[in-house]
């Protein structure tokens, strides 16, 4: 029996940094950027084959390249009761000409994972309890961090409202429940919204790569060091959230854009405010082409390099943001999945 399998790169639209607080949302978007998959029965016990590089593990410390399918592998192993062969190779990943983009490939990997393991298993998982195992093992695999927005945009595509309900101390604490505990677990709460008829979503390659681990600690640094500043400032991240997607859900194009420019002056001034660059050069430049184009940009996740994700209402609006984008940055359509 073999399985093909396909989980969502993503892009966040708002609500960053302020979604590591439970119960502050965050917009994301799985869109239709793929990574792929294939699991079938192997040799006893798990092997997990990135084609790409060519990395095999079957045991042991995993690299960096697997890490996370690894954990969560094992994770939906413990919950299924999995004793036969599990092999599972990925095709590909959610890099461009081998750069990385951002786009959430250690949070499609881990949903792949979870997937490919209770495709095999005599018992099957239901959707929330694959989201579940995957945003287990992806926090515990990132140190107890994180706020499972990506791996729910990787396992449900489209746009959606998420929340983090995550309850857990550690990372230890995760891979010590039964597996049972932690499909049941529900750790994120989520919405899907509709998706309105004229969004176009462009995504825009900064050149540089961002360490998204060393941003958000030392943005959870400054919040614990400075609470009612990083409360002011994950306010305002929030309030352009809900604005967002208000906006979204009413199909209000230029309220729409303002909620996204009003995101990326909110994600810079907490940048500013932690001394962390959240708002690289590259990514105002980026945002600011997209606005005098009649549309809006924003840094798409952590920031501080890698991708930003403009919104724009109608083919010739997206047309123009991308005309003016071009010259300086390499430039992609995307669509929600």
């Amino acid at each position: 029996m073999t399985v093909r399998l396909a989980a969502s790169g993503k892009l966040f639209l708002a609500g960053e940094y302020a979604v590591l607080d439970p119960g502050r949302p965050a917009l994301v978007v799985g869109i239709d950027w793929k990574m792929h998959a294939v699991a079938e029965p192997g040799a006893p016990g798990l092997q997990i084959l990135h084609r790409p590089s060519g990395l095999l593990w079957d045991g042991g410390q995993a690299p960096a390249e697997l890490r996370f399918a690894a954990r969560a592998a094992l994770l939906a192993m413990a919950f299924c009761g999995k004793r036969g062969g599990v092999r599972i190779s990925f095709e590909d990943d959610l890099s461009h000409d081998g750069r990385k983009l951002g786009l959430g490939g250690s949070a499609a990997a881990s949903v792949l994972a979870v997937r490919a393991v209770c495709a095999l298993a005599d018992r099957p998982a239901g959707e929330d309890e694959i989201l579940a195992l995957a945003a287990g093992a992806h926090w515990a695999e990132q140190g107890g961090s994180g706020s499972g927005a990506d791996v729910a945009a990787a396992a449900l595509g489209g746009i959606l409202e998420v929340r983090s309900r995550i309850v857990w101390q550690s990372a230890e604490e995760v891979m010590a429940l039964p597996g049972e505990r932690v499909a049941a677990s529900r750790p994120l709460d989520v919405r899907r919204l509709a998706i309105p008829p004229e969004l176009r979503l462009l995504l825009v390659d900064t050149g540089a790569p961002a360490n998204t681990r060393s941003l958000v600690r030392e943005v959870r640094a400054f919040a614990r060091g400075a609470p009612a500043r990083w409360q002011a400032r994950a306010g305002e991240i929030s309030a352009a959230e809900g604005k967002l997607r208000d906006a979204l859900e009413s199909c209000d194009a230029q309220s729409a854009l303002d909620a996204v420019r009003r995101g990326a002056a909110a994600m810079a001034a907490l940048g500013e405010d932690a001394g962390v660059p959240i708002a690289t050069p590259e990514l105002a430049k980026a945002c600011a082409l997209a606005s005098a184009a009649g549309a809006a940009g924003k840094p798409s996740g952590a920031g501080g390099g890698d991708c930003a994700v403009v919104v724009a209402f109608g083919d010739e609006a997206r047309d123009g943001a991308e005309a003016a984008l071009r010259p300086h940055f390499r430039v992609f359509r995307v669509a929600p999945a």
